[in-house]
């Protein structure tokens, strides 16, 4: 380290021009972050040692997590973790990465889970419902399906990392839940793929090139997975029990249609964090 080298602040500010320039909607926000996990300081550390200058080798450790960065590789790719609903979870390439809107999809699922409940979350990609629900409601017995085995095994991982019982399978939608739990879910809840081809050009490069193609498109009409839960769903739900989707939000009334003329009842549509009409809510009849 020499006495020229760069203090913390400054390879802040320039990392965040950088990620301006490279096209990144919250380059601040993204450049602390990747800055302490490089250097492996807290938010504190970040603050309180802003004026440290870094090493030769602190130096390299950023440039290598910036670069992948600049080319629009997602930040939690890139710091190989994220944070929902303030659990830590693990996040690795070809599983796709949860978002902030999807929290207040666990709200509803812990709203209508009655105490000692069964919720089945499929499509869980990296079991973010399902953990959080685990560590939210300890009593809820919480299963997770996914038919692409790298997910269900970081469902695994996250749960096991959280310190919370999920039980993971693999498989196509709610086919894996055992015939002991037909007519006894009293929550399924899903994030399923509800894109068409289309659709998915028109999306920024971190989800257009890094999330799965198989977590973003459902096929022609982008109802096609969310028309099999719903057809299905009654099976394994108890009477009251409830369905909760998320989607496309120019899909969303469409599917509360279709819920209902499947005979679902107390058909809702709900906004997520952003303000954006994302949820879909339907209830089988009780008995």
């Amino acid at each position: 380290m020499t006495a020229h080298a760069p203090t913390a602040a400054q390879v802040l500010s320039e990392l965040t021009q950088r990620f301006f320039h490279a096209g990144i909607a919250s380059p601040r926000v993204d450049a602390r972050w990747l800055l302490r996990s490089a250097l492996g300081w807290s938010a504190a550390d970040l603050t309180l040692w802003a004026d440290r200058r870094l090493s030769d080798e602190q130096l390299d450790a950023v440039a290598l997590l910036a670069g992948r960065r600049a080319r629009r590789e997602p930040l939690q790719l890139v710091i190989g973790e994220t944070s929902f609903r303030g659990h830590r979870l693990s996040v690795r390439s070809g599983v796709f990465i949860p978002r902030p809107e999807t929290e207040l999809l666990v709200d509803l699922v812990l709203a209508a889970v009655p105490p000692g409940g069964v919720v089945v979350e499929t499509c869980s990609g990296s079991g973010a419902i399902a953990c959080a629900v685990a560590a939210e409601r300890p009593d809820v017995h919480v299963m997770a399906i996914d038919a692409d085995a790298a997910a269900a095994a970081l469902t695994a991982d996250n749960a096991v990392d959280l310190g919370v019982v999920v039980d993971v399978r693999q498989g196509d939608l709610l086919e894996p839940v055992p015939p002991a739990l037909h007519g006894r879910v009293d929550v399924v809840v899903a994030n399923p793929p509800y894109l068409t081809a289309d659709d998915v050009t028109d999306l920024e490069p971190e989800v257009r090139e890094w999330d799965p193609r198989a977590a973003l498109v459902a096929g022609a009409t982008g109802h096609e997975v969310s028309d099999a839960l719903i057809a299905s769903a009654p099976r394994y739900l108890a009477a009251g029990g409830w369905l909760l989707l998320e989607l496309d939000e120019r899909r969303v009334v469409a599917t509360a249609v279709r819920a209902e003329e499947a005979g679902f009842v107390a058909v809702q549509t709900s906004a997520d964090l952003t303000g954006r009409t994302r949820f879909v809510s339907a209830r089988r009849p009780p008995a």
